[in-house]
């Protein structure tokens, strides 16, 4: 009897032929193909690639995962047991980089599989689009997002991308009901508004939080509030909202009239670019002009004596390593508190695993432990939006 086949050490490729392949049910082709592709390789992360060697090493050498992937693994069936025991070598990893010179850091890979997928849909796309039945069957399901429209921009052929505009246009104006999913699919957009919503008002402090992650939450709170509470006018044509925040300001737009003239604007907004042919980056959003600068003052304060009161470093680990990246000197004020805080997280997490192992040896209900949440704020406290972890 042959042996079955065993199960692939990696997160299975979705197929993708054609464009065709994309166009099956209205709504962005782009976004469904992205979104299906990330739900398999989080699932396959769940199942199995916690346990994979490969995919513990691309966990250490990214310091583990962006704040909103990392919600999304937060967020799955079993992940405290998970996470307790994937961020000990994670954590291991930090304390490494803390006592080097080195400070380079890989990107999310989540992320990094998201834009792979992303750019394969889009580009297959903008390749179909030249056959007269796939413009057809495109137009008939309303296009694409804005988000894939600037996209489309970026790196299609012109007339494409001014096809591709009318059609999206076409779409707006057609729909007796404002089409939301033209501010692209986002599923971490309600966990951001969640997180938004617990912001204490005004500038308290909030204790055992990253400062540069508070400043820049509420940053994005205030930025994407006042951008909803004024009318855009001609001369906010130049401004094109990035992927995140178009997302953030659809879902807190207060009704379908004010959607529908969101969604308008950046419409607008798009088919104005000029050199369509010759563009890469959309300009500037304005609420990340905003966040950074937010993001900046803080980083810049944070070697200051007021700021290195206590034992604990005031930032979380990925603006630690911005800080190493622009001052030195800070960054040396700030490693040995931020290795103590790894440390005890070590600690704390292989506690939590031998305790909740014996537990389950004993069939008796798990005991609970925070650690790995304290963990996941300690790596990015953008995770929590900013708020201090449970405890």
């Amino acid at each position: 009897m042959p042996a079955a086949t065993p199960l692939p050490r990696g997160p299975s490729v979705l197929t993708l032929y054609s464009a065709a392949d994309l166009l099956t049910a209205p709504g962005c082709p782009v976004c469904r193909y992205t979104a299906e592709a990330a739900d398999r390789y989080l699932g396959w992360f769940a199942l199995e690639g916690h346990g994979d060697p490969t995919m513990i090493t691309v966990m250490c050498a990214s310091l583990g995962m962006c704040a909103q992937h990392t919600r999304r693994l937060m967020s799955q069936p079993g992940a405290a047991a998970r996470l307790t025991a994937v961020y000990p070598y994670v954590l291991t990893a930090a304390r490494e980089l803390l006592s080097s010179r080195v400070a380079a850091v890989q990107p999310c890979p989540a992320c990094q599989r998201d834009d792979v997928a992303n750019r394969s849909a889009l580009e297959t796309l903008l390749d179909g689009l030249s056959e007269e039945e796939i413009r057809s069957r495109c137009r008939d399901l309303g296009g694409v997002c804005l988000p894939h429209l600037s996209g489309a921009i970026a790196i299609g052929p012109r007339h494409v991308a001014e096809w591709l505009a009318r059609t999206v246009q076409e779409t707006l104006e057609a729909s007796p009901a404002v089409p939301a999913w033209l501010a692209g699919a986002d599923p971490d957009a309600e966990a951001r508004a969640v997180l938004r919503q617990a912001l204490p008002i005004g500038e308290t402090p909030v204790r055992g939080t990253c400062t540069a992650c508070l400043a820049t939450a509420r940053a994005e709170r205030d930025s994407l509030a006042s951008l909803l509470a004024h009318s855009p006018d001609d001369s906010d044509l130049a401004a094109v909202l990035c992927s995140t925040h178009l997302a953030d300001a659809a879902f807190a737009a207060p009704g379908a009239r004010q959607l529908g003239a969101l969604l308008g604007w950046q419409a607008a907004s798009l088919a104005a670019l000029p050199g369509r042919r010759r563009h890469r980056r959309a300009p500037g959003c304005p609420v990340c002009r905003a966040v950074g600068l937010a993001e900046n003052d803080a980083l810049a304060g944070s070697g200051r004596p007021a700021a290195r009161a206590g034992h604990r470093s005031p930032l979380c680990l990925r603006h630690y390593v911005a800080v190493r990246a622009a001052d030195k000197r800070a960054a040396l004020t700030l490693a040995p508190g931020m290795a103590d805080a790894a440390d005890l997280l070590i600690s704390e997490l292989a506690e939590a695993f031998e305790r909740s192992t014996a537990a389950r040896r004993q069939g008796v209900p798990v005991p609970h432990s925070a650690a790995w949440q304290r963990a996941a704020a300690f790596l990015d406290g953008g995770a929590f939006g900013g708020l201090p972890p449970p405890r």
